[in-house]
Parts: structure tokens; C-alpha cells; sequence
């Protein structure tokens, strides 16, 4: 009889019926367990708000809009009716471009990694077209729509939304999806109309000792390693380089031409000897200045004293000088401001150009490291 019943528990305890697959449970289907914690996910980054500047001087048909604390600059030139030059600044980094427009109302953007094409009516367009920052590439789309007048617009699309006035332009963009050399792009844009819209007021055509001055520095142009020019102001300078921190030098003012040699020899030090000019960019203490004589032509003494700082602005090759009768903002694509040539003669201008791109290709860009020519 025992044989019999333990016979019958050993077929009930092998029937699939009565079968325990442990291999099925997991931690999960056991109550009061919490599930295992996942790779949590990238986080995104926070908007980010700018809030620029913006100054008109509409009798020179320019217009530029600044954020130093976002690191972010665009300033856009009339050079002739409808076309404009144009300096841009994100971050670390500086790019050139023009726009151009064609029609009644179509502008196009091109230049160092720029292509947006911006058109539409009635003061309201719609911007596209790409931008490439530091190896990536930005898809822009974005509609603008005149609010009050034509200096005031609401911007707004994937990852960008602006306000615009006479005065400022403020939002915030998505660094994800939008880099700053694209705000800064876009605001060009803006800037164009803004300065093709604008009419100087009878203060602003009063006349004025202070010129404008606008240098465009192009690099690789062939005989010139480097070269600047601004065909209005009159001025020219080129660099060709002979030796490791050497270049011949050569400054045209539409009246003289002045050839020499800028040498940098000295880690903190850049000469520039030219005829009668010897000038001095000299480093000392964290503080830079540009000391020593310049030749002039024209009446009056042959050579003139010079005596500026130059105070540097990210320590990238940009600088600017403000000073009576000169203030001038320097980057690695452009030298613009205004000058008093009464005071600061066109061949002054020349010469601390010079010193200043033997400077900028002794040290190159940190945002584009490379070896200079």
C-alpha cells in the first residue's frame, strides 16, 4: 500500500500540469521590487537668452548689434546699392560675408560656412537656408514679421525667437538646434533691412571731422599673404611673408605708398619700419600699446607721434582702441570704427593694420587652429 501512494506523488510531481519554471521570474513580477534603473537619458541643454545692442549710424548706411556676455556680433556695411559686407562673430570665432538683393524684396546671405536666402512681402519673410559652425551644420527656418516699423520684427521658428527694435534685439535661441553663428547670421539679415530702410535725420548729416573707416582682411589673395582694404576710406595694406614671423609690408593711401617690414621676433613684440615710420606693438604687464612715429604725407610735419592702447577683447586676435579721435574695433576679418584724420592720418590707420595682422598670423585663430602661410 505505501509503494502504491508514493508512486501516485511521483507522477503527480512530474506532470507538466504541476510544473515550476523558475527561469520565467524575474525581478520585476516580484511584488514590492522596483524595477532596474535604466542609462538615463542626455540631458538637454537649457535655453539660452541674448539681448544685443544695436547702433545705427545711418548717414554711413551701417548698423551693428552686440551681446559680449553671449559672445555674439554682427555688423553689416552698405558697400553699394544693394549689396552689403558683412562681419560676424560667435563665441570664439569670427566670419566673414555679403548679402546681396535682388527684386523687390528678396536677400541672400553668403560667405565662411553662410547660406540663407531670406524673402517674402509686405515686411514679413521667411528665412532658410544652412549654417556650418566648427564642423556642424545648422538647418535654418524661421519666419519675421514686421511689427511696428521697419526696424521692429518678431522672429520666431525651430529654436530661435527674437524681438527687434531701432535699439536692441533680445529672445533666446536652443544651442541645440540653433549654434550662435546662426543668431548672428540671421541677425545680419535684419541688419540689412534696417539700413536700407533707413533715413539719416538732419543731426545726422551735419558735418562731422570723424570718418568711417571699414577694412576688410582677406587672407591667401595670391602675391599678399594677408591684405586689407577699404576702397572709400582710401586705404590698402598688404603682408607678404618672407621669413618665420617676417612679412615685407606695403600701405597705399590713395595719395602715397609706404613699403617696409614688420617683425616679430620678440614673443609680446611687433615692429613695423617703414621710411621715416618705426612703430612699436608692444605688450607690457598684460596691457598692450602701440608707441613710436609714423611718416605722413602732406602738409605739415613728415612724421606724426603715436601713443594708444590696445586693449584685447578675448584674447583671440581682437582688440579694439578707444580713444579722442580714434575708436576702432578689430577682429581677425575686419578693422572698422572712426577716425579723425586731422589727428590720426590715414598712413596711422595703415600702419597699425599692418602690425596687427602680423600679429594675427604669427598667432592663429584658436577657434580654426592652422599654420600660417
Amino acid at each position: 500500500m505505501i509503494k502504491l501512494l508514493s508512486a501516485a506523488l511521483l507522477v503527480f510531481s512530474t506532470s507538466p500540469a504541476f510544473s515550476f519554471d523558475l527561469q520565467s521570474v524575474n525581478a520585476e513580477n516580484i511584488a514590492g521590487t522596483p524595477p532596474a534603473a535604466g542609462t538615463p537619458a542626455a540631458q538637454k541643454a537649457a535655453s539660452q537668452f541674448v539681448w544685443m545692442s544695436v547702433r545705427q549710424n545711418v548717414s554711413m548706411k551701417e548698423a551693428q548689434a552686440d551681446d559680449w556676455g553671449a559672445r555674439i556680433e554682427a555688423r553689416v556695411r552698405e558697400t553699394f546699392k544693394d549689396s552689403y559686407s558683412v562681419s560676424l562673430r560667435a563665441d570664439m570665432d569670427s566670419s566673414w560675408g555679403s548679402i546681396r538683393k535682388s527684386g523687390s524684396s528678396h536677400y541672400s546671405l553668403s560667405g565662411s560656412g553662410l547660406f540663407l536666402s531670406m524673402s517674402g512681402s509686405n515686411g514679413s519673410y521667411f528665412i532658410n537656408g544652412s549654417v556650418t559652425d566648427k564642423g556642424k551644420t545648422v538647418q535654418v527656418n524661421v519666419n519675421v514679421s514686421k511689427r511696428f516699423d521697419d526696424n521692429s520684427f518678431n522672429v520666431s521658428g525651430f529654436g530661435l525667437h527674437l524681438y527687434t527694435d531701432k535699439n536692441s534685439i533680445n529672445g533666446n535661441y536652443d544651442p541645440d538646434s540653433f549654434s550662435r553663428k546662426a543668431v548672428a547670421a540671421v541677425t545680419s539679415l535684419l541688419l540689412a533691412v534696417q539700413v536700407e530702410k533707413g533715413k539719416p535725420g538732419p543731426e545726422e548729416k551735419s558735418a562731422s571731422d570723424m570718418q568711417r573707416v571699414w577694412l576688410t582682411i582677406r587672407p591667401d589673395s595670391g602675391w599678399n599673404t594677408v591684405e586689407a582694404d577699404d576702397p572709400f576710406f582710401r586705404l590698402e595694406v598688404g603682408l607678404r611673408k618672407i621669413f618665420d614671423r617676417e612679412y615685407d609690408a606695403e600701405i597705399e593711401t590713395g595719395n602715397s605708398r609706404i613699403s617696409g617690414r614688420v617683425s616679430g621676433f620678440f614673443t609680446r613684440r611687433y615692429e613695423l619700419r617703414a621710411g621715416k615710420t618705426r612703430l612699436l606693438m608692444e605688450e607690457w604687464a598684460g596691457n598692450w600699446e602701440i608707441t613710436g612715429k609714423v611718416e605722413v604725407d602732406g602738409p605739415g610735419p613728415g612724421e606724426i607721434g603715436v601713443k594708444l592702447e590696445l586693449r584685447d577683447r578675448f584674447g583671440d586676435g581682437s582688440f579694439y582702441i578707444w580713444e579722442d579721435g580714434i575708436r576702432l574695433n578689430i577682429d581677425r576679418n575686419s578693422i572698422s570704427g572712426e577716425v579723425d584724420t586731422n589727428v590720426y592720418p590715414r598712413e596711422v590707420i595703415g600702419a597699425i593694420t599692418a602690425l596687427v595682422m602680423a600679429y594675427q598670423q604669427i598667432h592663429p585663430d584658436p577657434a580654426s587652429p592652422h599654420n600660417p602661410r
